[in-house]
């Protein structure tokens, strides 16, 4: 016999009774309907997750095979390269420390989590309780986090938002009396430049100071991903990678405040130590090769009143 319930999380779970009369908890997976951009959150979680399982993690996130544990898809078919997803951990574990660098240093601070995904970036980084955070992605990929991951964090000020963040209005809704960290980890390649240019002014204007993190990648890698060295698992979502930045200095240009802190090529990151020695290998011969060398960077931009950022 079953039954139907929901668990503490709102998670659907089938409660199957036993010829004993036992009841015995099954969790119900979740189903995928997402397509295009939204449909790469698999791609990235399931690095995660590989990443972990390694003899040597670069990331380490606990929580990415539990989650992939509770989605309904077949995970081979979204499985990248091992050295692409070694790629991805680098990526992420510099965003966790830079988010955690500033946080230690402001922490009434306002996170602002763009492209969530099914990202557990929230239970990775320490953060107080003055802290706000704020997962947000389109609203059916939020659907399908509220499925299997927490929709609340105890004695935390913690919030889901589903909104498309191209959208006009939704910045202006938000109460932010101090600092704004806005954490964009993969998501602007994938928007058009326009856009791109149009949603680091908005978040300049909006937001009186904090700091923006985000990837780039350069012309040389657009053209490649959308040619002839695509990524296979991402390209057959049908996501396509739409703006680059030869020289993130260039960027400061959109807003008067805005300010490149740090950029880190991929090739030369922190964690690229840590990969398999032939990869680690070819991540040094790429460092010294103009154009390859700057193929992806991780960009950390502070914005509004220069100085005040710090001594929040």
């Amino acid at each position: 016999m079953d039954t139907h319930t929901d668990d503490d999380s709102g998670n659907a779970r089938d409660t199957q009774v036993s010829p004993s009369g036992e009841q015995q908890g099954v969790i119900k997976k979740a189903e995928i309907d997402l397509n295009g951009v939204a449909k790469t959150l698999l791609v990235t979680l399931i690095a995660r997750a590989h990443d972990f399982r390694t003899p040597c993690p670069i990331l380490g996130d606990p929580y990415a095979q539990h989650i992939l544990d509770r989605l309904d898809f077949d995970v081979t078919k979204m499985t990248m390269a091992p050295n692409q997803m070694a790629s991805i951990a680098v990526r992420t574990s510099n965003f966790d420390r830079w988010t955690s660098d500033f946080l230690q240093h402001n922490p009434d601070t306002t996170v602002l989590h763009l492209a969530c995904g099914l990202d557990s970036r929230m239970d990775r980084v320490n953060w107080g309780d003055n802290t706000r955070w704020m997962d947000i992605d389109l609203p059916e990929v939020i659907e399908l986090r509220r499925k299997v991951q927490p929709t609340s964090l105890p004695g935390r000020d913690y919030s889901l938002l589903g909104i498309d963040v191209l959208d006009e209005y939704w910045m202006h809704e938000l109460s932010t009396d101090g600092p704004v960290l806005v954490v964009m980890e993969g998501l602007l390649c994938y928007l058009p430049e326009d856009d791109v240019k149009r949603l680091l002014q908005r978040l300049c204007q909006t937001f009186r100071r904090g700091e923006l993190l985000f990837e780039c990648i350069n012309s040389m890698t657009l053209q490649a991903l959308n040619g002839t060295k695509p990524i296979q698992p991402v390209s057959g979502t049908g996501a396509e990678f739409h703006s680059c930045v030869d020289d993130p200095k260039t960027l400061e240009l959109l807003h008067p405040g805005l300010k490149l802190m740090e950029s880190i090529r991929l090739a030369e990151a922190p964690g690229v130590e840590m990969l398999p020695l032939g990869f680690s290998a070819l991540m040094y011969l790429r460092s010294w090769i103009p154009g390859v060398r700057d193929a992806a960077r991780f960009l950390r931009f502070q914005f509004g009143e220069i100085g005040e950022v710090a001594n929040e």
